[in-house]
């Protein structure tokens, strides 16, 4: 779980680098972009979108409690296993070869089964982060390919300082703030329609 912001910053700098190309309008209205070749260029710190997008926000902080319950569930399950254990070890002079060799295998089971109870458990919450990112990635690109019909970018660049493929950003073409405001609006509206559904 510690791991979890480096993967979404990850899949946000792919989200972001690889997002966009729209027909080029220079007279459009919109916040001014650098230009290369007459192509509109602007980028987006992805550490800063990470930090302030409300949606990433909640779901690692879903994902930490996931990950908390589902620790305290496996610990107790250990435990209760343990526990047999020791009551086995305890009563192991009075019982028979035959009773010590079953209760050794019911144990061996029960350890197997908890293994196998991890795994699922453990793959169940990985792949509901990877569709969270998923997520996370099609909702930076729909906002982006929505808002631009009016910017007309035709390179929305995701800038990181560590592990980032851009060098440099001049900071005039930078439209991060614009970004986190529009898709943090948009995650709220889709946040009250969910309460009110329910």
């Amino acid at each position: 779980m510690k791991n979890l912001p480096y993967a979404w910053l990850g899949v946000l700098t792919i989200a972001i680098a690889f997002l966009f190309y729209k027909n080029s309008d220079n007279s459009s209205a919109g916040l001014g972009a650098a230009t290369a070749d007459g192509k509109r260029i602007v980028f987006v710190n992805s550490d800063s979108l990470l930090t302030n997008y409300q949606f990433y926000k909640d779901a690692q902080k879903e994902f930490e409690n996931k990950g908390y319950r589902l620790q305290v569930d496996l610990g107790q399950k250990e435990q209760s296993l343990q526990a047999e254990l020791q009551a086995i070890q305890q009563r192991a002079s009075a019982m028979t070869q035959a009773e010590l060799q079953a209760a050794d295998m019911t144990l061996k089971k029960k350890g197997a089964e908890l293994q196998q109870y991890s795994q699922q458990k453990q793959a169940e919450l990985g792949q509901e982060q990877s569709k969270k990112n998923e997520q996370l990635y099609n909702n930076i690109r729909d906002y982006i390919a929505k808002t631009n019909k009016a910017n007309k970018y035709e390179f929305v660049l995701g800038y990181s300082k560590v592990g980032g493929g851009i060098l440099f950003a001049d900071p005039s073409v930078d439209v991060t703030n614009k970004i986190i405001e529009g898709l943090n609006k948009e995650y709220a509206a889709t946040k009250g329609e969910k309460k009110e559904d329910k």
